[in-house]
């Protein structure tokens, strides 16, 4: 059995890199990657076996190998060996093939992938979206907003309007990665598309802030999609 590394999330390192086309039509960003050690291959879906770009795709692939601008394919004849020592962040997991079990990288990210800092949300905009649910969940209204020294029960406001707030495509897919949590990246760039069109009604690279509003709402509220 070759060397294994325990499931997890790591920093890596990329030791070669290629520009890869799949048989099925899907093209890929194929990298060796050395995780404490041990050299494994990952990589990150550029275009779908369908013809779909992915955006998020093309960007951690720039961000990973510090470039900027407009895609450039020529950047890609280079040798795989000339793209070694970019850090990335990897997921790795235990697989089960013919030969026993064996580590495999489930997801490549960017460097710091899920450690944003901490971003306080906006109390008032929360309670005008799920006020009426929480009332609902918990009863009746806040103890602040009864009326003193009465012994009628009080009515409670009516419900709020619905609001949707402005989002952006990644906030978007992080929510959906975690309501998709235990399916690889191939896996979720169709369920991807399919929400995308369900709730936004256009394609990602059409979509405005408030149809990233209303897919974040669908998802929040934990809608079949």
């Amino acid at each position: 059995m070759s060397a294994s590394v325990e499931p997890g999330t790591y920093p890596a390192t990329v030791k070669a890199a290629v520009i890869y086309e799949a048989p099925s039509g899907a093209v890929m960003c194929q990298m060796q990657i050395d995780v404490d050690g041990v050299l494994l291959r990952g990589g990150i879906c550029l275009i779908q076996k369908d013809g779909t770009l992915s955006e998020r795709g093309f960007k951690d692939v720039q961000a990973i190998f510090g470039l900027s601008g407009p895609w450039d394919w020529a950047l890609w004849e280079r040798e795989p060996e000339e793209w070694a020592g970019a850090d990335v962040q990897v997921v790795i997991e235990t697989v089960q093939g013919d030969r026993g079990e064996f580590s495999s990288i489930k997801y490549v990210n960017v460097p710091g992938c899920g450690a944003a800092p901490l971003a306080k949300a906006d109390a008032k905009a929360l309670a005008a979206k799920y006020g009426s649910k929480t009332r609902a969940l918990f009863g009746g209204v806040p103890a602040a907003a009864k009326p003193p020294n009465t012994k009628a029960p009080p009515v409670p406001p009516p419900p709020a309007a619905a609001t949707i707030n402005p989002s952006t495509m990644e906030a978007c897919w992080a929510r959906f990665c975690e309501v998709h949590q235990g399916k690889t990246e191939l896996e979720l760039y169709p369920l991807w598309a399919a929400a995308v069109q369900k709730h936004c009604g256009k394609g990602q690279n059409e979509a405005t802030p408030e149809d990233w509003g209303r897919f974040l709402t669908a998802h929040d509220d934990n809608l079949p999609y």
